[in-house]
């Protein structure tokens, strides 16, 4: 326990440092953050913090993150954007994963090891643009929206890719993988119809009973409740925990 909190005060104390340089620098401080972790990190020279027990603080922080992002989006904005997100994120993934694909492959990686490169170099982190975006005062811009619902969009792509990579690893056929993908359709499916649907019904009464009762503590309470409880069934269903904060964000 000691040990925990030497180091989560280490790491907090090397953020603040960094933080501060690159933000006289005028540089992004989520490459602070980024760089903070380096230093810290076991390949690098200095004190070695264990990011075992940090991780799950890490996932808070991106979870609470993608709530409150979620709180900025509604289903019709989602809609009357649909077919920029959907033409848009489609055609950035299934580009970028053949370009960089195709690159990877004239290198000499084989046809399989060369798409699964492509795939990963196409997807961005969610955390990263919604940071930077709230920092530079653009998160409900229009381009803001869309870029973050881009992003979105690719969290959700990304797992057929997670599904499809182990499948890709085996010596089995396209029925094995179009049964894994079929599965994994489904529990998106059922995500979004227990944290959005479901969720959105739920919501409206609890929070009118919480918001009666006038306590400011109450509410936090309820909203972290919310939030880590939509986060643990998208996570139940091998899905990303910060999609289930979005949609719960998106359904209050």
């Amino acid at each position: 326990m000691d040990q925990f909190f030497v180091e989560t005060l280490l790491l907090l104390g090397t953020a603040v440092v960094v933080v501060v340089v690159f933000q006289r620098l005028s540089i992004p401080s989520s490459l602070a953050y980024l760089l903070a972790g380096v230093v810290l990190g076991p390949h690098t020279a200095g004190p070695v913090i264990d990011p075992a027990p940090l991780r799950m603080l890490a996932e808070f922080g991106i979870v609470f993150l993608l709530f409150t992002t979620g709180l900025n989006f509604s289903l019709p904005q989602i809609y009357s954007l649909r077919h920029l997100v959907l033409g848009l994120g489609t055609a950035q993934v299934l580009l970028t994963t053949l370009v960089i694909g195709f690159i990877a492959w004239l290198a000499g990686l084989p046809a399989v090891a060369a798409v699964i490169v492509g795939a990963v170099f196409a997807q961005s982190s969610t955390t990263v643009i919604v940071k930077q975006l709230t920092e530079q005062g653009e998160e409900n811009s229009r381009h803001g929206r869309l870029g973050t619902a881009m992003s979105v969009f690719q969290d959700v792509t990304a797992v057929p890719f997670v599904v499809i990579i182990p499948v890709l690893g085996t010596a089995l056929g396209a029925a094995a993988l179009a049964g894994a993908l079929g599965l994994t359709l489904a529990k998106a499916a059922a995500a979004l119809l227990l944290v959005f649907f479901g969720g959105r019904w739920l919501l409206r009464p609890l929070f009118h009973l919480v918001s009666a009762q006038r306590s400011a503590e109450l509410f936090t309470l309820t909203v972290l409740l919310v939030s880590l409880a939509a986060a643990w069934i998208t996570r139940s269903l091998d899905m990303s925990m910060a999609f289930g904060a979005f949609l719960a964000g998106m359904a209050l």
